[in-house]
């Protein structure tokens, strides 16, 4: 099932499966912003990563002297969310534990994803409620898909991805989906990644430290849209492989374990400690041009 919803400028669409977002259309022009799920590609669209990002080492973790074991990325985006709540610019999807849940990550929780429109922009909202007295270790993050090219005729290679502010940043390393411990510098007092065939031939970009707040997909010196992530700590830039006409910005709390990781939930890079009864809150936005 799907609910949509529109304003002057754009309308969207939402899957009760994972409560992930399937469209974005700018009305003007009837362009689709978001990757139509293309079996020959990825059969996803924006899937949201819960309560884990990307790939456990060795397919489990251990918490309280415990093994559970859970695919790449979580539960959450291959489950049922309820259409929470509607209102005039405003979705609200919602996610509770169940006995499912509770068999493959021993946490009581509600997971929110709220989506706003305002004019020409999209803002995503998750929302983490811990119902317990207990402390709720979850890492949560966004892999929304962008069409790219947008236009036929057009070729991948034509967009780049400008940030901010210029960067002097290493991305950290992925062998078989796990970081290895290896730094490669992307940017060197830069701003602009130009999106080559070659860009992902080593798996996602993972960048940790950025100044900037937000990054444009470009084609040429036109902006296509404006992602702004402030407040996440990582940012993933990825795509399928070189001829998949899409790109994934995905900004992250948490991240791929190491290779040399010790498997503990608590001890998991990015992983977020809420408190008992303790509410998490966080947006990503998305500005059509």
């Amino acid at each position: 099932m799907k609910a949509t919803l529109e304003n002057t400028y754009l309308s969207i669409a939402v899957k009760s499966k994972g409560g992930e977002l399937c469209s974005l259309v700018k009305k003007a022009t009837q362009t689709e912003y978001i990757w139509q799920a293309g079996r020959d590609y990825w059969n996803r669209h924006a899937p949201v990563l819960f309560p884990i990002v990307g790939a456990l080492k060795d397919g489990i973790y251990y918490y309280e002297g415990k093994g559970y074991k859970m695919g790449q990325h979580g539960l959450a985006r291959d489950l049922p969310f309820r259409l929470a709540d509607r209102r005039e610019n405003e979705l609200v999807y919602s996610l509770k534990s169940s006995p499912f849940t509770l068999e493959r990550y021993p946490f009581e929780f509600e997971l929110q994803i709220i989506y706003t429109l305002e004019g020409n922009r999209l803002t995503t909202t998750y929302r983490v409620i811990n119902p317990s007295e207990k402390t709720l270790y979850f890492s949560i993050g966004a892999h929304p898909a962008f069409n790219c090219p947008l236009q036929e005729g057009e070729k991948r290679s034509d967009y780049q991805l400008v940030f901010e502010q210029p960067e002097t940043i290493s991305i950290q390393r992925i062998i078989n989906g796990f970081r290895n411990g290896t730094w490669d510098l992307v940017l060197d007092n830069q701003q602009h990644l130009p999106i080559t065939d070659h860009l992902f031939e080593k798996d996602a970009l993972i960048f940790k430290g950025l100044n900037s707040t937000s990054v444009s997909l470009q084609k040429g010196a036109q902006p296509v849209l404006t992602f702004n992530f402030e407040g996440f700590p990582y940012l993933g830039i990825w795509s399928k492989s070189a001829t998949a006409p899409f790109v994934c910005i995905e900004p992250w709390f948490g991240v791929t374990d190491n290779t040399k990781h010790n498997r503990q939930l608590k001890e998991k890079e990015g992983i977020v400690a809420l408190e008992g009864k303790g509410e998490f809150r966080h947006a990503y936005a998305i500005t059509i041009h």
